[in-house]
């Protein structure tokens, strides 16, 4: 039988595993019903959503740094009807990233000219790194990273 101090320090080192379990996905981060619908995505997907546009005739993306999880899903979303193109630089990722991405065909974007045009990307199976991209289209191009991380964001 545990004494009353023994179910204390029972509680006290199960809560962190606890919290843990109880862990739920950032509303932020949850796929929209049109991911839901097309991709079968549930509520405890992680979407990690990057907005992109254009400034003074120069590509805007924004965050340009995006830390993720192994697992977790990149959507690119266009805010103006401008060419925007995303491409992966393959030479400045993790090499079985690279070998991922290809052979999954999510190296690059077919060119998004709509408004709210989306181009998704699953980080599964993708080690640990940093993936830069580059988006073309709108003059001067611009730049961003995504890192994978077993703890990311």
């Amino acid at each position: 039988m545990i004494g009353s101090v023994g179910r204390i320090l029972l509680l006290v080192w199960a809560l962190p595993f606890l919290a843990a379990a109880c862990e739920r996905t950032d509303p932020q981060l949850r796929p929209d019903a049109l991911l839901r619908d097309s991709l079968g995505l549930g509520d405890g997907e992680r979407v990690h959503r990057i907005q992109l546009g254009s400034v003074d005739n120069r590509a805007r993306i924004e965050p340009v740094r995006v830390t993720v999880r192994p697992g977790d899903w990149v959507e690119f979303v266009t805010q103006n009807r401008r060419v925007h193109a995303v491409t992966f630089l393959l030479d400045d990722a993790p090499p079985a990233g690279a070998e991922l991405l290809r052979r999954s065909g999510q190296d690059r974007s077919p060119p998004l000219v709509e408004l709210e045009a989306r181009f998704i990307v699953s980080f599964a199976d993708a080690p640990e790194g940093s993936y830069p991209f580059v988006v073309i289209g709108n003059g001067q191009d611009g730049r961003g990273t995504i890192v994978v991380a077993d703890g990311g964001g």
